[in-house]
């Protein structure tokens, strides 16, 4: 495997190692692979649609009822007979048996209202219109695991109509999955994989075995999976860590800590995140809320928290809210911050689980030399759903439509999105350098932001200060760490927010035009330069350790 990333092209290794997952991800590397091959010597071209053919596969693996990736794996098959014939025939049913509706605008309109029943109401009418029409399955399965619509999907599967036994069996893991019910999960992806051996059934076989307790079976089954998939870098990344005991709790970060809140107007949120963190292990760590002149029940809520945390709490009280870049640095600023080792920003709305500053530890020791850390983010009311990981700059483009609702520029970068193209089901599990990580629960050593600067308020009232300010500590040498076995439950889905109106999408956008412009575009490559150099020398040194 060491040879494999060591050798491959650049254009091939620099999207492979920022993701081996992600259904447009993959055959986006695929196209440029099975282009490759195209004009490449026979040995090459062998070894370029072997990995364009796995790519595909994969993709379609990550969404077996996706007719259309079916079909464009059926054609690779084709020229180049790479899939096993039961693999293959399963494809072609499912290919078969994907019809999208000739006119999507009565989908569409309902999609929009963000109104679950009446979503649910139009696919059953459309199910009994088209019972084995499998285009309907695969807008119920969204619905389901996506949407949290668990009980709903498990229905309509026990309904289902066309859908081949192995297949049937893995969708209902996933629903055991979606609920944690982690003993029948597995159970039911070795029922789906002995049917039909599809890599995406055993690796995720191996994680439902991982959260079980049964590290042992979930190494047996993803070892097994990775000598098909070197490409797959999160599988290679996950495996080691857990081999290497490196997805365990360390010790608390060293030195003095404390954990920083901002918050405005969030009395219905906020009693959820100061109970996760009083009921977790802080060591000596103060926790700092500044109430960023909130006007519901906020101080209230901290009232109650201080009686109970004591002198554990401080609060620090606003006449009006000055936005979040200046909010944070007036956290940075006060007396009881400025002598700390170590700082946490940690949103308003999120949950942390109790053992997590004991990951941000592992975190900080096997990744020593460097002073931000984030994690892995995923919205609250459906865990399924990632929010955020660890993230990458890719090259610009333009930033939107002509005649949109903002202007047309040249981008000088943009972020993965890989994330968006997954449900959480395990693969972004792992430590490892990144470009930047969440705003949404965020360490660093008190020297880098010294180092670095406070954040900067020209990005006020919010959105892009944080990734400003993870970007500004790349472009000096200084990569953040995610963290990636600390997973923090976000009660706001990312982004909708700030598309609630024209007023919100507009500082947003402007915000973003800000940060395009913060650097020049040979700043943007030579932070993309470092990183891939950082991901490669990481992914080096697990493959020869």
């Amino acid at each position: 495997m060491f040879s494999f990333w060591n050798e491959l092209p650049d254009d091939l290794r620099v999207p492979l190692l920022k993701g081996g997952v992600g259904r447009l991800h993959l055959l986006s590397v695929a196209e440029v692979a099975l282009q490759k091959a195209g004009g490449a010597p026979p040995d090459a071209a062998f070894r370029f649609l072997r990995l364009g053919g796995g790519l595909m596969r994969a993709a379609w693996e990550s969404a077996p009822l996706e007719g259309r990736t079916a079909r464009q794996m059926l054609v690779l098959h084709g020229a180049y007979p790479f899939l096993p014939t039961q693999v293959a025939r399963l494809a072609a049913h499912l290919a078969d048996h994907d019809t999208p509706p000739a006119d999507a605008g009565a989908l569409l309109q309902v999609l929009h209202s963000r109104d679950a029943k009446a979503i649910c109401r139009h696919l059953e009418r459309m199910r009994r219109l088209e019972p084995r029409n499998l285009f309907w399955t695969r807008q119920a399965a969204l619905m389901g695991l996506a949407e949290g619509c668990l009980d709903w999907f498990e229905g309509w599967l026990a309904g289902a109509e066309g859908i081949p036994a192995p297949l049937l069996e893995a969708m209902r893991a996933d629903v055991a999955f979606a609920r944690e019910a982690w003993t029948d999960a597995a159970a039911g992806y070795a029922r789906a994989f002995r049917g039909l051996p599809l890599d995406v059934w055993r690796i995720r076989m191996g994680e439902a075995s991982y959260r079980a307790g049964d590290a042992g079976a979930a190494l047996a089954a993803w070892q097994a999976a990775l000598p098909d998939m070197p490409w797959q870098v999160n599988l290679l990344l996950r495996c080691d860590d857990v081999a290497r005991g490196r997805d365990r709790p360390g010790d608390l970060p060293a030195g003095r800590g404390a954990v920083l809140l901002y918050s405005w107007n969030k009395a219905d949120c906020l009693p959820q995140t100061l109970a996760a963190l009083a009921g977790s292990d802080l060591g000596d760590a103060r926790v700092i809320v500044l109430d960023n002149g909130s006007t519901d029940g906020t101080q209230e809520v901290l009232a109650e928290y201080r009686a109970r945390l004591g002198d554990r709490l401080l609060v620090v009280t606003l006449p009006c809210n000055v936005g979040a870049p200046a909010a944070r640095n007036w956290l940075l600023t006060l007396p009881e911050t400025r002598s700390c080792d170590w700082l946490v920003f940690l949103d308003d709305d999120a949950v942390v689980p109790p053992d997590w500053l004991r990951l941000f530890g592992a975190a900080m020791t096997a990744y020593p030399g460097h002073g931000v850390y984030g994690c892995r983010v995923v919205d609250h009311a459906v865990p399924m759903m990632l929010q955020s990981v660890d993230l990458h700059l890719d090259p610009g483009g333009p930033s939107g439509e002509p005649g949109g609702p903002v202007p047309v520029y040249e981008r000088r970068f943009s972020v993965s999105d890989i994330q968006h193209q997954e449900l959480d089901f395990g693969v972004f599990g792992y430590m490892r350098p990144c470009v930047s990580v969440t705003g949404c629960c965020h360490l660093f050593r008190r020297e880098a932001i010294d180092r670095c600067g406070h954040f900067d308020v020209r990005f006020s009232p919010s959105q892009y200060d944080d990734l400003e300010h993870d970007i500004r500590h790349a472009v000096a040498g200084d990569l953040p760490v995610y963290q990636g076995h600390l997973r923090v439950r976000h009660m706001k889905r990312s982004g909708r927010a700030a598309q609630a109106d024209a007023v919100h999408l507009s500082s947003a956008w402007a915000n973003l035009y800000k940060l395009q412009m913060r650097y020049t575009p040979e700043d943007f490559d030579a932070v993309r330069q470092r990183e891939h150099e950082a991901l490669l020398a990481d992914v080096l040194q697990r493959c020869s350790g």
